[in-house]
This record gives C-alpha cells, structure tokens and sequence, in this order.
C-alpha cells in the first residue's frame, strides 16, 4: 500500500485545538482493533445462548448485505448533504467534504467515537426488530460490511490493486471524487444501480453543483486525490 502522501500534512489542519484536531484522525488500525474482538464477543454469546450455526450464518451474511445499505444512505444523504445556512456548513464541512479537498491516510477510516454513534442507533433498531438474541448475528455481520468499507476505502486511495475487482472499484471512487453525485457505494456498486447513481458505458456526466458550493473550507492547500 501506497502511503506517500501519508505523513501529516499542517495545511490541512483543520482545528486550531489540538483535541478537536486529533478527534478528526485516526490511524487505521483502529477500528480493526476495536472491532474484530467485538464481533468476536457478540458471536460467542450468539452461539452460548443456542444460536445455531446455520442461523448464525444466515443472520450473519444479511447483516453484511445490510451494511452496503447503510453505506450508501450515509455517503450519499448524510456525508453528501449540503446544509443551506452557510454558518452551519463551516462545522459539517468535516463530516465529509474535507476527505474530497484532501486525501490523508489517518482521515480515511471512521474513528471509532463517531462509527459508536452509528452503532448504537442502530442496535436499538435491532433491539426492536429482531430481540436481543437474534440481533447480535446479524450486526456481527454488519459491523465485518463496515470494516470491508473502511479499508476498501482506505485501499482505494493508497492501495495498488493488481486484481480486476480492486481496479474497478478504485476506478469508480475516483469518478466519485470528481463528480461526487455518482458511485456513493464504496465497497459495493449494488445500490448505486438499484437508486441509478452509477455512470453508464459511454455517458457524459458533469459534477453537481454540491462540488462548487462555498463550505467556507477549512483546509487551505490539502493534498491531491490519487487519480
């Protein structure tokens, strides 16, 4: 993996407070060490409470299946909304718009206080939906589809795929970051061909005019997207 473009870069700062400032990083081994001993948690209670492994399979792989969802509702309605007072886009510029104006390998993966914020939502849906047992299968799932969209992600920006699946899928993102109305999906292009957000063979597409709105940036220079 590529990390030229790795080392802290001071103009891309984006806080003047050093806590605020490292709360927007974080190294990317974090969230595989968070979250693989947490996956192993919830399967081991899963199967202590009589879960069977054909059950626990199934829920398993439709947790992962209901993560691309999510991931692509996030990055196209959360991460790419536009609030209309200008005021208000100064802060959220960070919940997305700075990793378009600068690509750092420590900005490329969630740090975990803000993937939480995700998590619990969405267990207490699970909670609802599914009981306290059957929940943890399928969010087991969930959270492996998280992890294979961060470092996808990650791999996308900083990586050299050989393979033709990582090429396509590298390929697509950069169009992302140019056009940034297409490819919302990362680690999957289903849902982009579900909602027709994809780019057909041979069509001509123009960024959207979220690409040229005034977010009163905080970044000043950045480094460029790989491309």
């Amino acid at each position: 993996m590529n990390m030229a473009n790795s080392a802290y870069n001071p103009n891309t700062r984006i806080f003047e407070n050093d806590l605020m400032e490292s709360m927007t990083r974080t190294h990317p081994v974090w969230p595989a060490l968070f979250w693989i001993p947490a996956v192993v948690a919830m399967s081991w209670y899963a199967f202590s409470v009589g879960v069977t492994v054909p059950l626990y399979a199934g829920l398993f792989v439709a947790g992962m299946f209901g993560w691309t969802l999510m991931e692509y509702a996030l990055h196209r309605w959360a991460m790419h909304y536009v609030p209309p007072i200008k005021a208000i886009r100064k802060y959220y510029y960070i919940v997305h718009q700075a990793h378009h104006d600068a690509t750092e390998f420590d900005r490329l993966v969630a740090p975990v206080p803000i993937a939480l914020s995700v998590a619990f939502p969405t267990l207490a849906v699970l909670w609802i939906v599914l009981g306290q047992v059957m929940m943890w299968p399928f969010f087991a799932g969930f959270v492996v589809g998280y992890l294979a969209y961060d470092y996808i992600h990650l791999y996308t920006h900083f990586g050299k795929p050989t393979s033709r699946v990582f090429k396509i899928l590298r390929r697509r993102h950069m169009q992302h970051h140019t056009l940034h109305n297409r490819w919302f999906g990362v680690s999957s292009p289903l849902w982009d061909y579900v909602f027709r957000t994809h780019v057909r063979p041979g069509e001509r597409v123009r960024p959207d005019e979220s690409s040229n709105v005034d977010w009163d940036r905080r970044i000043s220079g950045g480094v460029p997207n790989e491309g």
